[in-house]
Formats: structure tokens, C-alpha cells, sequence
């Protein structure tokens, strides 16, 4: 367990170090959309609106990337006070995030749990757009690490989270068959 806990700072450590100015912008305004999966919550919303208004009334639409949002960010908060890590620059004083820094703990990312699920239900539901959500998780997931506020492990966790409640609605839901 030891070595795979400094594994994921030295990945951290690597990955932190590259830094690039334009893709520096690029990256706070991915870590912003993502904040509480604001950004999957409104692409749902516009999705069900083109839904109703070209193919008829589709609660689905909305109510899966909804709920999956929902409840991957909460598994993935209430995991932060089982977990207890500390972000990076916590622990190694001499990281500067790149914004402001999250009170929470680390582990794991809710961004990435929010992220994956977002992109993982409206992928479904929207095939044709699946590679553009994709691409948009994928930001906001490697905005955390980025940024300074994640270790690799934290947003690789919180995107398990998401994609498993994501995939697990739509079992329950009997929209998988």
C-alpha cells in the first residue's frame, strides 16, 4: 500500500510540473464548470428541452444525468470523511495550486465522480455527442490534478464512483436491457 500511496505523489509531482500558460486558462475554467457537476446538470437540462421540443416529452432525459450527478457527488463526500487524505498542497507545502484551494479533503474527487457521470449518462442518451462529453469529463478530471488540488488516485476513485452510479441507474432504471 506504501508504494503505490508514493506512486501516486510522484505522478502528481510529474504531472504538476507541466505547465503551460494557455492550457493553464483552459484548465480553471474546466475545474469551474465541473464544480458540483454544474456543467453536466445544464447540458441534461438543454438536452431534455431539445428532446421535448423535437421528439415529444422525455423524462429520461433529464432525470438520469440528474440523479447520477447527484448521487455520485454525494457517495463521493461522504467517502471524503471515511478517507481523511490531505490534498497536496496540504502536505507538501511547497505545491501553490493554481486556484483557490477546496476545504475538503482529497480523496476522493468529487469533480471527477460529478464528471464521469455527467459525461457517461449524457453519452448515452446522446450518442452522436458521447465523444464531445467524453472530452469534457476528461478536462475537468485533469483540471484537478492540474491545478494542484488532486493526487491521480483521487480523480481515478472519484471517476469510478461516477461511472459505476451512472452505469448502475441504468440498470436499475430498466433502460439497459
Amino acid at each position: 500500500m506504501r508504494s503505490l500511496v508514493e506512486a501516486d505523489r510522484a505522478l502528481f509531482r510529474a504531472l504538476f510540473s507541466l505547465k503551460w500558460d494557455p492550457l493553464s486558462a483552459v484548465m480553471r475554467v474546466a475545474t469551474v464548470a465541473g464544480t458540483a457537476g454544474a456543467v453536466w446538470g445544464m447540458a441534461a437540462f438543454v438536452g431534455f428541452l431539445l428532446t421535448w421540443l423535437f421528439s415529444g416529452f422525455s423524462a429520461w432525459s433529464l432525470a438520469f444525468p440528474w440523479a447520477a450527478i447527484a448521487a455520485s457527488w454525494t457517495i463521493s463526500e461522504g467517502a471524503k470523511y471515511l478517507f481523511n487524505r490531505a490534498r497536496p498542497f496540504i502536505r507538501d507545502r511547497e505545491i501553490a495550486p493554481l486556484i483557490k484551494t477546496p476545504s475538503s479533503t482529497s480523496f476522493p474527487s468529487g469533480h471527477s465522480a460529478t464528471a464521469a457521470a455527467g459525461a457517461i449518462t449524457l453519452g448515452i442518451l446522446y450518442p452522436p455527442l458521447a465523444p464531445l462529453f467524453a472530452l469534457g469529463g476528461l478536462l475537468v478530471m485533469a483540471s484537478r490534478v492540474y491545478l494542484g488540488v488532486h493526487y491521480p488516485f483521487d480523480v481515478f476513485a472519484g471517476a469510478m464512483i461516477g461511472a459505476l452510479v451512472s452505469v448502475g441507474l441504468f440498470f436499475l432504471g430498466g433502460y439497459v436491457r
